[in-house]
């Protein structure tokens, strides 16, 4: 970390730090970006999570100069085409009123005739970019992405702040007189934005909004910086602000104006957006009230990630055979920094909000060295190959000429991935079960014996398996097969740290299947039949191929029951291929193979649609849901109440994987209502900033949230921006207990951030958690020609 220069005088260095104060506390209106080595889904105006949505509506994300609801337009078109009832909307104006009276038309009428003029819509399309934006976006680019630079900066050596200054005062590009002024500033960041402030003139008790107002000019690397001081802390929000206002002063510029601030009738919005969700939500609530039975006496257990894309393999599933299949976080309990085979460094494969504890290395199995070798010999050489292709670009000049050398060379290559689209497909990533190499995970250097019985304990209680255990138990994590795509990580599993999920599977599936282990389970009550065989697979979202690990450790005796399910797990896939073609742009009604060919097709820019539409959260037994076609919308979180009377393995459900859920449904919420501050851009002309992120076009801030391939269409919004349905089948009590004592499940409830219902008194009601208490939870029902326009 760098450390702030001492200030040079006592009273001045009580400035820096008021300044330093302010700072941090000017930044905290915007979250953390993390990249897209390892993507990972957050609520981008996550710092204003306690005060509730109404107030992201009305000031979070208006700060950054964007909105937090679709506009009056968007849900005006939605009520003209049905996708909202006006019996929906006359329901949510009496709910939001206290002097709403009439009919449902006369209410309608009413408030659509009392529609203020909307100021949000005539935002120009693009935020224009200052003198000062342009050289800070440049500079950001070379310091907090130097692989990614042209030109090497001194950053390492100096800092973020110190080296701009540096470079800054020897810029050919600056007059005489602006790189004086740069040489003037003090060396410390604090010490220079504490003295810039003083020379433009801004007072104390206007700096903190004048901080706040100069870092929503550039809130994608602002956002990232963030992310840099909460890890490496290699730069911060006051170096920054120093070199942001360190230009301001340099090149004589006005201090920037305040971003063109939608104004937000609250109020309004809300009462459209709770319209809006009203469809959706009772769809799924409907979908459990007439929900079948789990299976029972299954063949094979298969435990899949939360994740929504699961929901359809294992509905396809359990049509195909006697399976059961229930849903937990995908990292599996296995909290650790995980180094593959042939990867460069290790890497977290869990939650960000868990720290790893154990580091456990992929080692290859007795006897496999030599086509170990191999493997990590191909990694390598792909690697310095890619590097030699690249090198010629840091060189000035050198770029066009190495086109015109090159071009004969990597033209063909080009031709061939053209022509032959998704034809070819090597496994490549280390993390990948494919590889072909009998490996296994060193558990034991890692985890003393009575720490993986204390792990594999964890994990069996948590998920709810203490008995009944199935003859087979596998494992699914999962990943995805694209390329050319730099959202890659963020169609990974977002609990295994945006990695591919196999590592985590069969690491715990290597941990239950071990003697020792299984002896210290069944000392703490939890006997595991000896003829009980754990497993893990990776279901792959973009081809929906299920592919089953470690294959080779198999018993010879076992092998036709697993041979079974793999090719039942072929006819789930293929069944589910087909149904996610339907809503694949230019997939029309195409196979499973069509869509597994345009997951590896290069030009392809919607190789899946990853978790848009999601909707609701599940958290309660299999029985609930089992036989529901809830159409890849749902988080689906086993839990059995009658096995948690303490309600400990709620707790931790509420307090992790509902906020990791939460932080899912506001990424896609907030790039889909206002793409252009929250989104990515489209893909086709997005431009790498190393792992830092990308730009739209050559210049320009970092682009935060999701790609607009990811939300949207020519045609329009694929996802829906609706909040997180949460049901939770489980007592009051105890529901009550964890959302008062959980600060974070409190805001998120109390917030009104995810909507919480519980199974009320009879078959079909509901009752929604509110600060007041628990309320009956009705949503009203459209037309039946509305109804058809909404599913």
């Amino acid at each position: 970390m760098i450390a702030p220069a001492p200030a040079t005088t006592p009273a001045s260095g009580a400035r820096a730090l008021r300044v330093r104060a302010r700072a941090e506390i000017a930044a905290n209106v915007i979250a953390a970006y993390y990249g897209l080595d390892a993507a990972i889904a957050v609520n981008p105006v996550l710092p204003s999570l306690g005060d509730g949505f109404t107030a992201a509506l009305s000031h979070a994300a208006p700060a950054v100069g964007a909105r937090g609801a679709l506009t009056e337009q968007q849900f005006r078109a939605h009520l003209a085409s049905g996708r909202i009832a006006r019996s929906e909307l006359a329901a949510s104006i009496r709910r939001r009123s206290t002097v709403a009276h009439g009919d449902d038309a006369a209410l309608v009428e009413s408030f659509l005739a009392a529609a203020p003029r909307e100021p949000g819509h005539e935002r120009s399309a693009e935020h224009a970019l200052s003198a000062v934006d342009e050289r800070l976006a440049r500079w950001c680019r070379a310091a907090l992405a130097p692989e990614a630079a042209a030109w090497p900066v001194p950053v390492e050596r100096l800092g973020f702040y110190r080296a701009w200054r540096e470079v800054s005062r020897r810029d050919p590009s600056l007059s005489r007189h602006q790189r004086r002024r740069v040489a003037d500033l003090p060396d410390s960041p604090d010490a220079a934005l504490a003295d810039v402030l003083e020379r433009l003139g801004v007072v104390d008790d206007d700096q903190l909004d004048r901080l706040r107002t100069e870092l929503a000019q550039l809130p994608g690397f602002a956002a990232y910086v963030r992310w840099r001081a909460m890890t490496s802390g290699d730069v911060g929000v006051v170096d920054l602000l120093a070199v942001r206002l360190g230009l301001v002063w340099a090149l004589g510029e006005p201090l920037a104006a305040p971003r063109d601030v939608p104004k937000v009738d609250v109020d309004r919005v809300l009462i459209w957006q709770e319209a809006f969700e009203a469809a959706p939500h009772r769809q799924v609530l409907d979908s459990l009230s007439t929900a079948g039975s789990a299976t029972l006496d299954a063949a094979a257990h298969l435990v899949f990630c939360i994740d929504p894309r699961s929901e359809g393999m294992r509905r396809h599933l359990e049509r195909t055979g006697p399976y059961a299949t229930t849903g937990f976080a995908g990292f599996f309990g296995i909290a650790a920094l995980v180094e593959p085979l042939a990867a460069l460094e290790p890497s977290a494969s869990c939650p960000v909000l868990l720290t790893p504890r154990h580091l456990i290395a992929e080692r290859p199995a007795p006897g496999a060295w030599p086509a170990a070798g191999r493997f990590v010999g191909r990694g390598a050489v792909g690697r310095a190959l890619r590097s030699a292709l690249k090198s010629p670009d840091a060189l000035a000049g050198a770029p066009l000429g190495w086109a015109e050398a090159s071009g004969w060379v990597l033209g063909p290559s080009a031709v061939a991935r053209s022509v032959l689209a998704g034809r070819t497909l090597a496994p490549s990533r280390p993390d990948d079960p494919r590889t072909g190499v009998s490996t296994l995970f060193d558990i034991d250097s890692a985890l003393t014996p009575e720490a993986q019985v204390d792990t594999a304990e964890v994990i069996m209680r948590t998920m709810g398996m203490v008995d009944g255990f199935a003859p087979i138990v596998v494992f699914v994590g999962h990943g995805t097969s694209t390329t050319n795509n730099a959202f890659r990580t963020a169609l990974d599993c977002g609990a295994c740290g945006g990695h591919r999920g196999a590592p985590n599977a069969r690491i715990a599936a290597a941990l239950l299947n071990a003697p020792v282990v299984r002896t210290g389970l069944a000392e703490r009550g939890i006997s595991i039949p000896p003829d009980t065989l754990f497993l893990a697979g990776e279901h792959d979202t973009a081809t929906d191929v299920v592919t089953i690990a470690d294959l080779e450790r198999v018993p010879e005796d076992r092998r036709a029951e697993v041979e079974r399910l793999l090719a039942d797990t072929r006819r789930a896939g293929d069944e589910l291929a087909r149904e996610r073609a339907v809503e694949l742009p230019g997939a029309g009604s195409g196979s499973s193979r069509a869509v597994a060919r345009r997951s590896r097709d290069w030009a392809q820019v919607y190789p899946e649609w990853g978790l848009a539409r999601n909707a609701a959260l599940i958290i309660g037994p299999r029985s609930l849901s089992a036989g529901a076609d809830l159409h890849r919308r749902v988080f689906l979180h086993s839990y059995e109440p009658d096995h948690d009377p303490q309600g400990v393995a709620l707790e931790t459900i509420l307090t992790a994987p509902l906020v990791v859920a939460h932080w899912i449904n506001a990424q896609y919420f907030y790039s889909s209502v206002d793409p252009e501050v929250f989104g990515a851009g489209t893909k086709t002309v997005h431009n790498l900033v190393g792992g830092a992120g990308v730009l739209s076009g050559p210049s320009g801030d970092l682009r935060l949230g999701l790609p607009w391939q990811s939300v949207g269409t020519r045609s329009g919004l694929h996802h829906e921006p609706v909040r997180l349905l949460v049901v939770v089948d489980a007592p009051r009590e105890r529901i009550e207990r964890i959302v008062r004592q959980a600060d974070v499940v409190n805001d998120l409830v109390h917030g009104q951030w995810v909507i919480l219902v519980r199974p009320g008194e009879s078959a079909g009601e509901w009752e929604r958690c509110t600060a007041a208490g628990w309320q009956p939870w009705m949503m009203e029902p459209g037309s039946g020609a509305e109804q058809k326009e909404a599913a």
